[in-house]
């Protein structure tokens, strides 16, 4: 080889190297693309019994963001896998408190282990997505209960107090407690209107059986607001009436599916709910996580 074909085969491997290896990214051998952003691997994995509190961000091939959890204000939770099964879950595994890592992933196999998200499933087929996770935590499970328990009574607390305040700002005459009445089993606030207009806070529906407890489905208009008077939903605005089945999971938010079944013909009812009979800790577009909701339920009839 002669001194210049020499020189260029060298830089010519130079630049192989720092192609692969200047962003920062190494190659586990399973494949596993991956970059420490904040802190190191664990040189040895936790045992069983544990979880794993984090933050997530996916980015897409076009360094779009997909998805971006550290927004919330809550922390996912995730069992600590004792196996790799796939990227994401050997990623989790090099991971202790305090830790971020980024990963390079294939869409293709992305959809195949996170399937079931439409932002997810529009990714360009055979690219490459970078996923960050950041780990807040690592609890054993004695810790992961009190840590529950305690998140639990907070959220509990925080949702209605929102609720508390909306039923304290919209009072119906001069009605105890505002015409308002509370299902403290249910959790839920509600006041029920008869076609009259007048409202009777001595008939407590929501403690008895469903009034359409004998029909297998009814017909309703409903609205769906955040706390805030944001709209969500508006079956009149949709051109449809909504259809509740007994015992089906006709709606992804439980209030839907029960609800509509305690108001006879002519009644409204409205509903201040917490986010366990709405989106929960997920939310949706428009609905934060662990959001209240105010629900309108009009013109229920039975559909047998």
């Amino acid at each position: 080889m002669t001194v210049k074909n020499h020189f260029l085969f060298f830089g010519l491997l130079l630049g192989i190297l720092f192609s692969s290896c200047g962003d920062g990214f190494k190659t586990s051998k399973s494949g596993l693309v991956y970059r420490f952003n904040l802190g190191a691997p664990l040189e040895k994995p936790y045992g069983p019994y544990h979880f794993i509190l984090l933050h997530h961000m996916l980015i897409g091939p076009n360094n779009d963001t997909i998805e971006n959890a550290f927004l919330s204000d809550t922390l996912e939770e995730f069992p600590y896998p004792l196996e790799a099964r796939n990227e994401l879950l050997e990623a989790l595994q090099m991971l202790g408190p305090g830790c971020e890592i980024e990963i390079k992933i294939n869409t293709d196999s992305l959809k195949r282990k996170i399937g079931g998200s439409p932002k997810v499933n529009l990714l360009e087929p055979n690219k490459i997505a970078r996923f960050i996770i950041k780990v807040e935590k690592v609890l054993s499970s004695e810790e992961y209960d009190a840590y529950r328990n305690q998140k639990m009574l907070f959220r509990i607390m925080e949702e209605n107090k929102l609720i508390d305040q909306y039923a304290l700002q919209h009072t119906n005459g001069n009605l105890p407690d505002g015409g308002w009445v509370l299902d403290s089993l249910k959790m839920i606030k509600y006041r029920i209107t008869q076609p009259n207009g007048t409202s009777d806070v001595n008939n407590r529906a929501l403690e008895n059986t469903p009034v359409h407890a004998n029909v297998n489905a009814v017909s309703f208009e409903c609205e769906i607001l955040n706390i805030d008077g944001r709209l969500i939903a508006n079956s009149k605005m949709e051109g449809r009436s909504y259809r509740s089945e007994k015992d089906k999971m006709s709606f992804e938010i439980r209030a839907l599916n029960e609800l509509p079944f305690y108001l006879k013909e002519g009644q409204t009812g409205e509903f201040l709910i917490t986010s366990d009979w709405g989106y929960g800790a997920k939310g949706r577009m428009g609905v934060p996580s662990y959001a209240p909701l105010r629900i309108l339920i009009t013109q229920v009839k039975p559909v047998d």
